[in-house]
């Protein structure tokens, strides 16, 4: 495991969520407390700034609860919506560093 403040550390939450090893809310709550709060930005790429900016959109304002998507769905992403932003943010990154 990497340091909070370590970018490294969002790829590998990336990895440990996609192996299962993390559930959405332990995902988000740790991309937060990494790249919203620890994460100096001026070591990320150019591509790294879009891409982890995009996911944390979405992993903002995902919800566990079905209440919340009854209320508003479109201010609440849902497990789905996380899934798939994940997946796409590893294939752009992916990209990035072949």
């Amino acid at each position: 495991m990497y340091d909070k403040s370590d970018k490294r550390r969002l790829y590998w939450l990336i990895d440990q969520y996609l192996s299962d090893n993390l559930d959405e809310t332990g995902f988000c709550d740790e991309f937060y407390y990494s790249y919203d709060l620890e994460v100096d930005r001026k070591t990320l790429t150019d591509i790294e700034k879009i891409a982890f900016a995009s996911l944390s959109k979405v992993s903002d304002r995902f919800s566990p609860y079905e209440e919340d998507h009854k209320l508003d769905p479109r201010a609440f992403s849902t497990v789905k919506e996380l899934k798939e932003k994940i997946i796409e943010t590893k294939a752009i990154l992916q990209k990035q560093n072949t």
